[in-house]
């Protein structure tokens, strides 16, 4: 057999899978994305794309499908709303006032949240990187590979049986909860066991008379006969029902179709109720994170890293921006201007934020908890729940990768321009086209100065020609910086191709520090003489 060879290959074509794929294009490096399923699963699993995760999707060039596909997701109401009761038919709303006041005070974004269910999203991104020339070989198992100082061998078998090989630069392990790729590395994780078990059953069944214009996200069911969930996904006749069991007395191999349909009846609360069964599967709510996220030439990202419960919807959310810090990382490897140290940076600031989430997710564990609202037993637990906002948007990176001062906090109360933090989003006025701060950004660094870039134009250039580092200028107005960003005239924000700010003004950034401050973010093998902040 010969060896082809591909700077990245890619195992795993699920979500984040292909958003790491999306974003490797977005890039320009070359990749092969395998996937040993030759179609993606039918069950819907995650429902909603958080704001954050728009913003990458529209960096990617993606936004646009993604909110076409959308559009249509829903055949009837709009998505949204808490139910509980013994039966979809008995269950009262919960009062969600005070979870829309949190979602109004969001940071402003040029996104929005989406409902797509995973299984409409993912032919979106799948159609999107194949019409950008992606080799997605879908049919395709990773069977056996091995890593060596200078790459990665890996072994593929497809559909027919016949094997190849592959030779990568790296390895990207988007391979899912169990990841042989991170079994066969030996990596362990903490992990925290489950406190529910649930069997996924996706269904048509018809509910648009019984629910008569009514709508809600989840319906949370306590009755006698049974006990779980049922999630939207249409609106109308297509509905995911969690059933809960106990691993104790029962298995999933108890609960033949027959048995499952009964169940789904007495959860509607309609005894004649016709129930077609589309796919189903078991699932819990353990909970794990990866006690390394790279062994030398190998990443793990999403699932593959870190599993949560499903509670705020973090999982899916959370491995697409895993996948996009770590992509520009590579790029910047593979184009011949990092050292390792970047690519050190990329666990340093992706797993806090996949404890964050597993410990969010489990606080979400009781129903009326995971919507924020106040019962005689959870006043602890909302005490320590952060709105989503804060968990996938407002907080600050700390690594190498960033010229954050030591002891800064994890998170801010809003995004102001500081160091480690998300960029603000404001709209830019230029002319014909009025861009987002975001849309400024990428696929290399950017610098924003507030009033004339003079001084800042002639050190980005000597920047660049001592670094090799694509680096982008753009002078805006002072009054807008001051107002969102907190800049003073002559000020500038020095922003990684995540949207990060990797050194403003509150790390000590100047025209003279440009050149040693790029130098120190992505090679710090190779620091600086100087550091500003040193």
């Amino acid at each position: 057999m010969t060896t082809a060879h591909v700077p990245v290959l890619v195992a795993g074509g699920g979500l984040v899978g292909l958003s790491a794929a999306l974003f490797l294009e977005y890039h320009g490096v070359p990749y092969v994305l395998v996937e040993r399923r030759a179609t993606a699963s039918p069950l819907p699993r995650s429902r909603g794309l958080h704001t954050r995760t728009g913003e990458m999707y529209r960096q990617a060039g993606v936004e646009a499908q993604i909110l076409k596909a959308a559009a249509s997701a829903l055949r009837a109401g709009k998505f949204g709303g808490a139910w509980t009761g013994e039966s979809v038919r008995t269950a009262e709303s919960l009062d969600l006032s005070g979870l829309g006041a949190a979602m109004a005070a969001a940071d402003p974004s040029p996104s929005q949240f989406v409902f797509l269910p995973q299984v409409e999203l993912e032919p979106v991104l799948a159609q999107a990187a194949r019409k950008r020339g992606g080799d997605l070989r879908f049919g395709t198992e990773l069977v056996e590979f091995e890593q060596d100082r200078t790459g990665v061998s890996a072994l593929l078998r497809d559909a027919s049986g016949a094997r190849s090989l592959l030779r990568a630069d790296y390895l990207i392990a988007a391979d899912g909860a169990g990841s042989p790729i991170r079994r066969a590395l030996g990596i362990t994780g903490r992990e925290l066991p489950p406190t529910h078990h649930y069997l996924n059953v996706f269904a048509r069944t018809d509910l648009t008379g019984l629910l008569d214009g009514r709508a809600f996200s989840q319906c949370e069911i306590t009755g006698p006969a049974v006990r779980g969930l049922v999630l939207s996904k249409n609106n109308t006749d297509e509905w995911s029902f969690h059933i809960e069991y106990d691993p104790a007395t029962e298995s999933p191999a108890d609960w033949p179709d027959a048995r499952c349909v009964a169940a789904i009846r007495a959860m509607v609360g309609a005894p004649d109720l016709e129930a077609r069964i589309l796919a189903r599967s078991a699932w819990d709510t353990g909970t794990f994170v990866a006690d390394e996220y790279r062994r030398d030439r190998i990443f793990l990202v999403g699932d593959a890293a870190h599993r949560h419960a499903p509670w705020g919807g973090y999982g899916g959310n959370t491995g697409v921006a895993d996948a996009h810090n770590l992509i520009w990382k590579l790029a910047a490897t593979l184009h011949g201007n990092a050292g390792p140290a970047l690519l050190d940076s990329y666990a340093a600031e992706r797993r806090p934020r996949a404890e964050l989430a597993v410990e969010q997710s489990r606080l979400g564990t009781d129903f009326r908890t995971r919507y924020g609202i106040e019962t005689p037993g959870n006043a602890d637990d909302l005490a320590r729940r952060l709105d989503t906002a804060t968990v996938m948007t407002r907080y600050r990176y700390t690594s190498t990768a960033v010229l954050t001062a030591p002891g800064a906090a994890p998170h801010v109360a809003t995004l102001q321009g500081r160091t480690g933090t998300r960029l603000p989003h404001w709209c830019v006025d230029a002319g014909w086209w009025t861009p987002s701060t975001l849309d400024l950004c990428g696929p290399g660094f950017t610098l924003l100065v507030a009033g004339p870039a003079g001084a800042w134009r002639t050190a980005a250039a000597q920047a660049r020609r001592a670094t090799g580092i694509d680096l982008a200028v753009h002078a805006l107005p002072a009054a807008d910086c001051a107002a969102h960003a907190g800049l003073a005239a002559g000020e500038a924000l020095l922003v990684r191709p995540d949207h990060h700010i990797a050194a403003g003004p509150d790390s000590g950034l100047t025209p003279d520090w440009l050149g040693d401050v790029l130098t120190l973010l992505v090679d710090g093998s190779r620091a600086p003489m100087r550091s500003p902040i040193a």
